[in-house]
Protein backbone atom coordinates (compact mmCIF):
# COMPACT_ATOMS: atom_id res chain seq x y z
CA UNK A 1 0.00 0.00 0.00
CA UNK A 2 1.52 3.33 -1.17
CA UNK A 3 2.08 6.03 1.87
CA UNK A 4 -0.70 9.14 1.06
CA UNK A 5 0.65 12.60 -0.19
CA UNK A 6 0.98 15.09 2.68
CA UNK A 7 3.54 17.97 0.88
CA UNK A 8 4.92 18.88 -2.62
CA UNK A 9 6.52 21.53 -3.08
CA UNK A 10 7.40 23.55 -6.60
CA UNK A 11 6.63 19.72 -8.01
CA UNK A 12 9.19 17.95 -5.24
CA UNK A 13 7.28 15.27 -3.48
CA UNK A 14 8.27 14.97 0.19
CA UNK A 15 8.16 11.80 1.89
CA UNK A 16 5.13 11.42 4.24
CA UNK A 17 5.92 11.93 8.09
CA UNK A 18 3.95 10.88 10.88
CA UNK A 19 4.60 10.59 14.59
CA UNK A 20 3.35 14.62 15.00
CA UNK A 21 5.95 16.02 12.22
CA UNK A 22 3.33 17.50 10.00
CA UNK A 23 1.09 20.23 11.06
CA UNK A 24 -1.21 22.33 8.32
CA UNK A 25 -3.86 25.47 9.98
CA UNK A 26 -5.04 28.38 9.41
CA UNK A 27 -3.83 31.46 11.57
CA UNK A 28 -5.26 34.93 11.54
CA UNK A 29 -3.17 37.44 10.51
CA UNK A 30 -4.19 40.11 13.12
CA UNK A 31 -2.95 43.92 14.11
CA UNK A 32 -3.80 45.39 17.03
CA UNK A 33 -4.09 49.41 16.96
CA UNK A 34 -4.24 52.11 19.39
CA UNK A 35 -7.50 54.21 19.38
CA UNK A 36 -6.63 58.05 20.12
CA UNK A 37 -9.01 57.41 23.50
CA UNK A 38 -6.43 55.01 24.43
CA UNK A 39 -8.63 52.11 23.60
CA UNK A 40 -6.81 49.26 21.89
CA UNK A 41 -8.75 47.38 18.68
CA UNK A 42 -8.15 43.87 17.26
CA UNK A 43 -8.58 44.26 13.36
CA UNK A 44 -8.40 40.75 11.66
CA UNK A 45 -6.93 41.42 7.86
CA UNK A 46 -7.61 37.43 6.67
CA UNK A 47 -6.39 33.86 7.09
CA UNK A 48 -3.17 32.24 5.57
CA UNK A 49 -2.54 28.51 6.07
CA UNK A 50 1.06 28.04 8.37
CA UNK A 51 2.67 24.33 7.45
CA UNK A 52 5.49 22.82 9.63
CA UNK A 53 7.06 19.59 8.43
CA UNK A 54 9.58 17.76 9.87
CA UNK A 55 11.37 14.62 8.79
CA UNK A 56 14.05 12.43 10.88
CA UNK A 57 16.19 10.11 8.21
CA UNK A 58 16.31 11.76 4.89
CA UNK A 59 18.26 10.07 2.11
CA UNK A 60 20.97 12.10 0.40
CA UNK A 61 19.42 12.65 -3.39
CA UNK A 62 15.87 13.60 -1.90
CA UNK A 63 17.10 15.84 0.94
CA UNK A 64 18.94 17.53 -1.91
CA UNK A 65 16.06 17.65 -4.07
CA UNK A 66 13.37 19.30 -1.17
CA UNK A 67 16.38 21.42 0.02
CA UNK A 68 16.93 22.64 -3.56
CA UNK A 69 12.98 23.26 -3.75
CA UNK A 70 13.14 25.20 -0.44
CA UNK A 71 16.05 27.22 -1.12
CA UNK A 72 14.98 28.45 -4.55
CA UNK A 73 14.27 32.04 -4.57
CA UNK A 74 10.35 33.56 -4.24
CA UNK A 75 7.48 32.00 -3.44
CA UNK A 76 6.53 28.27 -3.39
CA UNK A 77 3.86 26.43 -5.60
CA UNK A 78 2.48 24.28 -2.98
CA UNK A 79 0.19 21.13 -2.94
CA UNK A 80 -0.53 20.74 0.48
CA UNK A 81 -3.14 18.03 3.35
CA UNK A 82 -4.69 20.50 5.46
CA UNK A 83 -6.23 19.99 8.95
CA UNK A 84 -9.97 20.09 7.62
CA UNK A 85 -10.23 17.91 4.74
CA UNK A 86 -8.33 14.78 2.89
CA UNK A 87 -7.45 16.05 -0.90
CA UNK A 88 -4.18 18.26 -1.47
CA UNK A 89 -4.92 21.89 -1.82
CA UNK A 90 -2.77 24.36 -4.15
CA UNK A 91 -1.45 28.13 -3.03
CA UNK A 92 1.67 29.81 -3.06
CA UNK A 93 3.82 29.89 0.29
CA UNK A 94 6.72 31.43 1.29
CA UNK A 95 9.49 30.15 3.51
CA UNK A 96 9.71 31.12 6.80
CA UNK A 97 12.37 29.20 8.59
CA UNK A 98 14.25 26.09 7.89
CA UNK A 99 16.16 23.66 10.45
CA UNK A 100 19.43 22.89 8.19
CA UNK A 101 19.78 18.78 8.75
CA UNK A 102 22.94 17.48 10.00
CA UNK A 103 24.51 14.18 9.00
CA UNK A 104 23.11 11.49 10.45
CA UNK A 105 25.74 8.48 8.88
CA UNK A 106 26.60 6.96 5.78
CA UNK A 107 24.71 3.81 4.79
CA UNK A 108 26.78 2.14 1.63
CA UNK A 109 28.64 4.76 1.38
CA UNK A 110 25.74 7.19 1.13
CA UNK A 111 24.87 9.93 3.02
CA UNK A 112 21.61 10.19 5.75
CA UNK A 113 20.78 13.05 6.48
CA UNK A 114 19.34 14.26 10.16
CA UNK A 115 16.15 16.61 11.88
CA UNK A 116 15.43 18.51 8.44
CA UNK A 117 12.56 20.72 9.47
CA UNK A 118 10.97 24.17 7.96
CA UNK A 119 7.76 26.10 7.97
CA UNK A 120 5.58 27.60 5.22
CA UNK A 121 3.27 30.50 5.45
CA UNK A 122 0.36 31.03 2.42
CA UNK A 123 1.53 34.21 0.58
CA UNK A 124 -2.01 35.69 -0.01
CA UNK A 125 -4.49 36.13 3.19
CA UNK A 126 -7.97 34.94 2.40
CA UNK A 127 -11.71 35.43 4.21
CA UNK A 128 -12.22 33.00 7.14
CA UNK A 129 -15.33 30.67 5.81
CA UNK A 130 -16.96 29.74 9.28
Amino acid sequence: MSQPIQLIINEVLLPTTTHDRYQCYPEELREQIQMISGRIVEEVRGVVQKISYSYDYMGDAKCREVLGALRSRGPKTVAYLPDDGDELVTSTFIVESITNPTLAFFRDGTPKWHNLAFTLREVKPHARHY
